[in-house]
């Protein structure tokens, strides 16, 4: 009976894969009659929206109150199947903070599915250098972690690029493996090496579980995976995706001291981005270094009760007179209020550059 009852639930999930199957290529002719109409309307733009994804993937994930898959594991299906369904129309480009194997990488995946060209930099000012040549499609950086803090490269690199807009953000949980390229006890380490935020994310277990060790700082944690598998009794700290890629052995997973660090990525493009409901808008003001500039400028976004999710200041590299406020705020640039809040900054005399407005990260 038991064997009967399991050819039936077998039979029932062939034939939901059968239509499953036959969904997918129907969806994909559809993609790709979509795409030809864009190519018509607009033949230099890219098949790439992530305002049209947005709503795509909140809609799903809205559904699946009830689903026994868990909206993370819905949201990693969708992102392939659409993924898939844009490489009939346009192969993406993505550039990012290489080599193969870091949390850039990684973040690369989490956004854009296996469809894509993924090609590494050496540097986050490359990336943006590649997007504003248009060698690639889009490019993603880091731009702040929840325990190291900012990234002042790329703050830096996008006050200096007029032609880039921010069309994304991803949020990336960092989970650091401690692994070695040979087999050995841990008390014959002779160093450990990573990057210098993953040795800071992992400081206290280092110092509780290995003590004084020598600490080697690597331009990437993919450059530290490299050197040890090329050094014997070498320590390093990478991710998941360095593990699998340099064959390394396995010592210690998550070993950073703070469960909840993340990452955060900008996604970095020419184009612009439509609202979806529920967006960020990234922005610089430039104020004169006086008493009271910070809340002349924060006055007119209280008022409107418009929420700052982050305020960096610093003084500006172009006027040393001047202080620079980067600033991520709720709602798109085509809002109204935010619009108003927006002319009100200006009309106190501040100088003010919109990055662009983009959907936030599911």
């Amino acid at each position: 009976m038991a064997n009967k009852d399991l050819k039936s639930l077998r039979n029932k999930i062939d034939k939901i894969d059968q239509d499953i199957y036959a969904l997918i290529q129907k969806r994909a002719s559809h993609a790709v009659a979509v795409g030809k109409i864009k190519s018509k309307i607009s033949p230099k733009d890219s098949f790439y929206k992530p305002d049209r994804e947005t709503k795509i993937l909140r809609n799903i994930i809205k559904a699946n109150k009830k689903g026994l898959l868990p909206d993370s594991k819905i949201r990693i299906i969708y992102k392939e199947l659409i993924s898939g369904c844009l490489s009939l129309e346009e192969v993406l480009k993505v550039a990012y903070l290489g080599p193969e194997g870091t949390h850039s990488e990684a973040a690369v995946h989490n956004q854009f599915g296996s469809q894509v060209i993924r090609i590494p930099t050496s540097t986050i000012d490359d990336v943006f250098y590649q997007v504003m040549n248009d060698e690639v499609n889009i490019g993603v950086v880091p731009v702040e972690n929840s325990s190291e803090g900012v990234i002042n490269t790329t703050l830096n690199c996008m006050a200096d690029s007029e032609d880039i807009n921010i069309i994304g953000e991803i949020y990336l949980n960092i989970d650091h493996q401690l692994a070695s390229g040979n087999k050995f006890n841990i008390n014959e380490a002779f160093a450990i090496a990573s990057h210098p935020q993953a040795l800071g994310q992992c400081s206290k277990w280092i110092e509780r579980n290995i003590g004084n060790i020598k600490r080697l700082e690597m331009p990437s944690s993919a450059v530290a995976a490299q050197y040890a598998k090329d050094n014997k009794n070498i320590l390093c700290i990478v991710n998941s995706m360095a593990v699998k890629n340099y064959k390394l052995k396995l010592i210690k997973k998550n070993i950073q001291d703070y469960a909840e660090n993340k990452t955060r990525f900008l996604v970095i493009g020419k184009n612009k981005v439509e609202k979806t409901g529920k967006d960020k808008t990234s922005f610089l003001i430039q104020t004169p270094n006086k008493p009271g500039s910070l809340m002349s400028v924060l006055k007119p976004f209280d008022k409107r009760k418009i929420n700052l999710s982050k305020i960096e200041t610093r003084p500006s590299r172009g006027n040393i007179n001047s202080h620079d406020f980067f600033v991520d705020c709720e709602g798109h640039i085509k809002d109204q209020k935010l619009r108003l809040a927006i002319k009100e900054v200006e009309d106190v005399g501040a100088i003010l550059r919109s990055f662009g407005s983009y959907p936030e990260y599911i």
